[in-house]
């Protein structure tokens, strides 16, 4: 469902991202894994049309993301670190807006909503403005527009990451529920390992713009020869540390 072929994104001088390659299956729950700085938020940003690659080739759901940018955003919906809402709206007010510039029928619009409220358990906050809800409403709501339209891709850059404890653990739970995400092709990005041992059945890991690990995290363990993910992946960090980039050679 996502193919990335070959990334190459330089910003300015800099080299974001290396030859990055990777594939996530349709339906699959794909973690992107990878500590700060790795290039995590430049390559969802690409996969949601926001940048352009500089090299290589990007596909969702068979869509280029440069060719076809239109049809790779009708098909994915993407949940940001900061959720992107209207403080002076209400959560309803932007759902129904969402849902209109999404093409949903209109009678199935409120259908829509009610649907999202009861499954993500907004019904306090649905007609309250955004900004008066809590960090925690506040990217529920955010995950409510990007499901507004049923999209077949779900994009999550780092959706817990500014959560207190309570209302990370609520938002995992919520992404951990069928009824939820259903058959959707989830790809979330993180830098928390715990969260994406818990939640995802295939691991991407990036470290300076490059794929380090793909798999299982069962797959990545047995890989690595170690005794728990974490143990693996930060031997995967050290190891990527120590080896020269090809493309920095004289």
């Amino acid at each position: 469902m996502i193919e990335v072929d070959g990334l190459v994104r330089k910003l300015g001088d800099s080299l974001v991202l290396d030859g990055l390659s990777f594939v996530a299956p349709a339906g699959s729950v794909t973690g992107f894994l990878g500590p700060n700085g790795a290039g995590k938020t430049t390559t969802m940003r690409v996969l949601s049309t926001l940048l352009r690659p500089t090299e290589g080739t990007v596909r969702i759901a068979g869509y280029d993301v440069v060719t076809e940018a239109i049809d790779v955003r009708r098909v994915i919906g993407l949940v940001t670190e900061e959720p992107s809402l209207l403080d002076r709206l209400t959560v309803r007010e932007q759902l129904d807006f969402s849902a209109r510039a999404y093409d949903v029928a209109p009678a199935r619009i409120a259908e829509r909503i009610s649907l999202l409220v009861d499954l993500l358990g907004l019904a306090d906050g649905i007609d309250k403005r955004a900004g008066t809800l809590s960090k925690g409403n506040r990217q529920k709501a955010a995950l409510a527009r990007a499901l507004v339209h049923d999209p077949a891709v779900l994009l999550l850059d780092e959706p817990t990451a500014n959560l207190d404890i309570v209302a990370q653990a609520g938002m995992q739970e919520l992404l951990q529920r069928k009824d939820v995400v259903g058959d959707k092709t989830v790809f979330l990005s993180t830098h928390v390992l715990d969260e994406a041992e818990r939640l995802c059945d295939r691991i991407v890991g990036i470290v300076g713009g490059r794929t380090v690990a793909e798999g299982s995290p069962a797959e990545i363990v047995a890989r690595a020869g170690a005794t728990s993910f974490r143990e693996a992946f930060l031997d995967l960090v050290a190891q990527s540390a120590m080896t020269p980039n090809p493309s920095e050679s004289p």
